[in-house]
């Protein structure tokens, strides 16, 4: 399968991020999660990558400054990836996972004219409340069938 993501971009925010000095807004329940990324995803689906982006980084529990990196990257190949792939055509929600009391992850397509673009987001209950410790998009598709 040809890759449509440089591979930085897709490792970017991996879970072991630093956190920022900064104290990050947090979301106060499991419906304010879902309902942020639904937010990030209406904006992904209507290809509106650096707006989704944005939203995500008031919530952001990792070095914010790795999450500007990945945003930069993402914009800078969205012309590529269209050119391989199509515009936006909306979005889709796939599933929730929770692991113990502190962590969801929420796996979501954002679906193009030829193909499924997976982003996945992982928040983590901090003591104040609920932040983005982890996210990722990419063209792993087959990674959405590995249960």
């Amino acid at each position: 399968m040809q890759r449509y993501f440089p591979r930085t971009l897709l490792a970017a925010l991996a879970l072991g991020g630093a956190i920022h000095a900064a104290q990050a807004d947090t979301l106060k329940s499991e419906s304010e999660v879902r309902a942020l990324a639904d937010k990030v995803m209406a904006q992904a689906g209507a290809g509106r990558t650096d707006d989704a982006y944005g939203l995500l980084s008031p919530y952001s529990l990792i070095d914010i400054r790795t999450l500007e990196i990945a945003r930069g990257n993402a914009r800078n190949s969205r012309m590529a990836i269209e050119a391989q792939v199509g515009g936006s055509v909306g979005y889709e929600f796939i599933r929730s996972e929770k692991v113990g009391e502190s962590l969801i992850k929420l796996t979501y397509i954002e679906k193009t004219e030829k193909q499924a673009i997976p982003w996945m987001f992982i928040f983590y209950k901090a003591p104040g409340g609920w932040g983005v410790s982890a996210f990722s998009n990419g063209d792993n598709v087959d990674a959405l069938f590995d249960r």
